[in-house]
C-alpha cells in the first residue's frame, strides 16, 4: 500500500516570508535599543518623568519604561528559573521510576 501524498508533504516557509521574519526581528531590536538609549538619557539628565505619547496615544514617561523592562526582564527570569527546576524533578522522577526495560 502506497503511502497518502498528503502525509509526505510537509508545509515548506517560503524563503522571503523568512527573510522578512528575521529583517523585522532585527529592526524591532534596533527600535528597542533606540528606545532603551533615549529612556537612559532623559532619566539622567533630570527629565525621566517628562511624559510621551506612544502609539496607542496612551501618556507614558521615561522612568516607567525603564521600570517595565525591567519587569520584564525579572518575570523573563523568573519564568526561565522555575521551568528549570520543573525539568530537573522531571528528570529525576523519570530516574527514579524508569522500567528495567529502559535500564538494558
Amino acid at each position: 500500500m502506497e503511502p497518502s501524498p498528503l502525509n509526505e508533504r510537509k508545509p515548506k516557509i517560503p524563503k522571503l516570508l523568512s527573510i522578512c521574519v528575521f529583517v523585522a526581528g532585527i529592526a524591532s531590536l534596533v527600535g528597542l535599543s533606540f528606545m532603551i538609549f533615549k529612556a537612559i538619557e532623559m532619566v539622567r539628565s533630570g527629565r525621566g518623568l517628562e511624559t510621551y505619547r506612544t502609539f496607542w496615544f496612551v501618556e507614558f514617561n521615561w522612568l516607567s519604561f525603564l521600570i517595565l523592562l525591567a519587569a520584564t526582564v525579572l518575570g523573563i527570569v523568573i519564568a526561565l528559573v522555575l521551568r528549570l527546576r520543573e525539568f530537573l524533578l522531571w528528570r529525576s522522577l523519570e530516574k527514579k521510576y524508569a522500567s528495567p526495560k529502559e535500564h538494558a
